[in-house]
């Protein structure tokens, strides 16, 4: 109905390697309220590492990072819980981690963060919709970038990490998946390893609709594959 305050959209993401078959999954809610800004609510679990990840993380109507929430299990217990907010000045987070104790942290930004990473591949999809479509043959660059952690898995922190990354488009595709079949702009995120500090292949991130949802994603680093299970809109 036009006049719903609310949209809303949820699904299931399967983790599923080469080798190994279903090694993880991820159940994610987004809303959308009438002023654009959107939250996103995931549930991210890693069976070899015995992680359990619980996000809420909100964007603007131009996806630029608001504030979120992480809290963080390795290994079956308690490795951190953490509280972002940011600005066009400012991010700063209030924390406690199994490794630092309780700590305040501040980073000076010279504009708003472009993306934040908080590691559901869900929160991955959605740091495609920074990318400029009017110069899609172009392989931006985004400088002013955040992350819970450098590692693959995200399984350090939560802090405050700065970090920059690349976006290229590489075309529509129609793709199939469990949760049905889909019309996807298909991107490639990477890195400078000169300034990131390591070399990694690039991320294959396929996203449907312009609420930028997750149907696939591919790292070879890994050998995964990342698949939408269902889906649901409201």
């Amino acid at each position: 109905m036009a006049d719903k305050p609310f949209k809303y959209i949820s699904g299931k993401v399967l983790y599923c390697h080469d080798d190994r078959g279903e090694v993880g999954r991820e159940n994610f809610t987004i809303s959308k309220d009438k002023h654009g800004f959107r939250t996103l609510r995931a549930r991210c679990e890693i069976d070899e590492d015995q992680l359990l990840r619980d996000v809420i993380y909100t964007v603007d109507k131009n996806w630029l990072p608001i504030d979120a929430f992480v809290r963080l299990s390795v290994g079956g217990s308690f490795q951190g819980t953490t509280w972002y907010n940011f600005s066009d000045q400012m991010v700063e987070c209030e924390a406690i981690t199994k490794d630092a104790g309780r700590f305040s942290q501040k980073q000076r930004v010279d504009s708003w963060p472009m993306a934040f990473g908080a590691h559901p591949v869900a929160n991955d999809a959605w740091g495609c919709a920074v990318f400029d479509m009017n110069n899609k043959e172009e392989k931006q660059h985004f400088k002013n970038c955040v992350t819970t952690s450098k590692t693959p898995h995200g399984n350090t922190g939560p802090n405050i990490t700065m970090t920059e990354k690349f976006i290229s488009f590489h075309g529509k595709e129609e793709l199939s998946v469990p949760a049905g079949t889909f019309k996807t702009n298909y991107f490639q995120l990477s890195w400078d390893s000169d300034v990131v500090g390591y070399d990694w292949p690039p991320i294959h991130i396929w996203t449907f609709s312009d609420d930028f949802i997750i149907v696939k994603i591919r790292w070879d680093h890994l050998k995964s594959d990342y698949l939408l299970d269902s889906l649901e809109i409201t």
